[in-house]
């Protein structure tokens, strides 16, 4: 007795490469290509913020196995760098208006 066709229409096991390719094919054909935009593409600028802000967790997260004092620390310096981070980002955008 044969076995029924596999779903889709192909009797190829689901792991055969021609099912790969055939599937790679339609998303590939199916891709409408980039989106044009109005205007020049606005990129920030570079910022030290983010790094900051991931020392100061890290600290708040090391401070909780070892003393509460370097949880304090760690949350005053994220703190700091949300603050900062938030204030460049404003101050950012009121320029590009």
């Amino acid at each position: 007795m044969a076995e029924p066709p596999a779903p889709g229409g192909s009797d190829a096991p689901p792991g055969d490469d021609r099912t790969v390719a055939a599937a790679a094919a339609t998303a590939a054909s199916a891709d409408p290509g980039p989106v044009p935009h109005a205007g020049p593409v606005h990129m920030p600028p570079s910022s030290y913020w983010p790094i900051v802000l991931a020392v100061g967790m890290a600290m708040a997260l090391i401070g909780v196995i070892t003393k509460y004092e370097v949880v304090a620390v760690g949350l005053l310096v994220s703190v700091v760098a949300l603050i900062g981070w938030i204030r460049d980002a404003r101050r950012e955008y009121r320029s590009l208006s």
